[in-house]
């Protein structure tokens, strides 16, 4: 009985939504070692000071958390949980705040992805594609006139001479 508490405790949580990081005053999520790091790659910016870069901490975070309210409102309109790439390229087109990231994050139709037939599936209906062996055993190919792909070797004769030694003739 033990383990149908865990799992009531589990689907609880669930249903209360995710656990918001609350941040504490004059500090912030971001770690402030990872955001100077990522000001002073900027060639073009000279020292910036300690108070710049944590008002530029705080500024990432809003923008983080504007754009992902965004995308999840987007996600929960389709009934969805979890946000997809899609909605992010959709928030990017729409909203003119984030316009700017229309260059950074392309909008991609893309088809999913066909599922793989098994082997067994693939021999039945003819279509098991030449593995590498058998490429290998084919030999090179060669074009010739007409056009049409050829075995060089199959085409090609092999002569022996008096000595043993083969080449091609």
């Amino acid at each position: 009985m033990g383990g149908d508490d865990l799992t009531t405790k589990k689907r609880a949580a669930k249903k209360e939504g995710p656990l918001l990081r609350e941040r504490e005053p004059g500090k912030s999520i971001l770690p402030f070692s990872r955001v100077q790091r990522i000001i002073k790659a900027d060639k073009d910016l000279p020292m910036v000071a300690r108070d710049a870069t944590f008002l530029i901490s705080l500024a990432t975070e809003e923008f983080i958390k504007r754009l992902s309210e965004a995308c999840q409102k987007v996600a929960e309109r389709e009934k969805r949980t979890t946000v997809q790439q899609k909605d992010v390229a959709s928030i990017v087109r729409r909203a003119d705040e984030f316009l700017f990231l229309e260059e950074i994050i392309s909008f991609q139709r893309t088809e999913p992805p066909t599922r793989r037939q098994p082997k067994a599936r693939q021999e039945q209906n003819g279509q098991q594609s030449p593995t590498m062996l058998d490429k290998f055993m084919q030999g090179p190919q060669t074009v010739d006139q007409e056009g049409t792909l050829t075995n060089s070797e199959a085409s090609a004769e092999v002569v022996m001479d008096g000595d043993g030694e083969m080449y091609a003739g």
